[in-house]
């Protein structure tokens, strides 16, 4: 019971990060590698202990395999905070929480798993809905839907970050993965920013308790907490839960900025949930039928 509520709780502090990113003018990349820069520093005596501790089980190269989700983290972060200012933060929450609906997808792209019927329809349900968001955001604001697309390859990238913290599990601990993960990605982050941006200064101490919120809530207590999860609960489990992100972001963006999203939201976060529902129920179906023939 405890778990779930940890995830829980993990769900609700990722869901306030559209609304930090909403309250910051930064650039995206410089909302990528601030959050995770304060994160690392935050985090790095916590990071230091458990290396202490489990020096003897851990090889330096244990962390490169750190490289390639650090590398789709950079990349989430830094599209998400683009995506979450172009269009409705109900929306944008929607669409990044649509993992359970693309992950079977991936999964057969990445390592060869199959997809059932359902699951494709599963898919094709929830991208539906997606479409639905879209067409009607293009036609109250073309910027709308260049949003929606943003926020739907980071998704993408979200999901497969999500998939190595499932790969990763054999960690002896959760901040020897997480911590050499954030402080690479700061370095990726930094490096598109130097290379696209004029200045990196975060400009004033009002952005940077914006970063450090950012930091504290829906990256260490958000992505953390979600990540350590992964090792308790099925895939299936944390994604139902995870979807629920948008709901609570949706209630925030509503009383915070008065960012009501129009009537045919509702109709496509039916068509979304009921896809990702559908693709997770035979997910575990799916699973139950191998325990059976292991049992027999």
């Amino acid at each position: 019971m405890l778990r779930f509520l940890l995830l829980l709780s993990g769900v609700f502090f990722c869901s306030t990060s559209v609304i930090l990113i909403r309250s910051s003018s930064l650039p995206p990349a410089l909302v990528g590698t601030y959050r995770l820069l304060f994160a690392s520093i935050l985090l790095l005596p916590i990071f230091l202990k458990s290396w202490s501790t489990h020096r003897a089980a851990v090889q330096p190269r244990l962390f490169l395999r750190c490289v390639i989700p650090a590398a789709l983290l950079a990349i989430h972060l830094m599209s998400w905070a683009m995506g979450a200012r172009m269009t409705y933060i109900a929306n944008a929450t929607l669409i990044i929480n649509l993992t359970p609906a693309v992950m079977p997808l991936l999964a057969f792209f990445l390592i060869k798993e199959k997809v059932t019927r359902r699951e494709i329809l599963g898919t094709l349900v929830a991208l539906s809905g997606v479409g639905i968001l879209s067409a009607n955001a293009f036609s109250i604001n073309p910027d709308y839907l260049w949003g929606n697309i943003v926020c739907f390859a980071s998704m993408i990238t979200f999901a497969a970050y999500l998939a190595f913290g499932r790969i990763n599990k054999d960690f002896p601990s959760i901040w020897l993965y997480m911590v050499p993960i954030y402080m690479i990605a700061t370095v990726f982050c930094l490096l598109f920013s130097l290379a696209t941006l004029d200045s990196v200064s975060l400009g004033s101490w009002e952005e940077a308790g914006w970063m450090l919120a950012m930091a504290i809530l829906p990256t260490i207590l958000g992505h953390v907490t979600l990540n350590n999860s992964l090792r308790y609960f099925t895939a299936q489990t944390f994604a139902v839960v995870n979807l629920h992100q948008f709901v609570s972001a949706g209630i925030m963006g509503w009383l915070i900025f008065g960012d009501t999203p129009p009537t045919t939201f509702y109709f496509a976060a039916a068509l979304c949930v009921s896809g990702a529902i559908i693709v997770i129920h035979e997910a575990a179906k799916i699973r139950r039928i191998a325990r059976a023939r292991q049992a027999g």
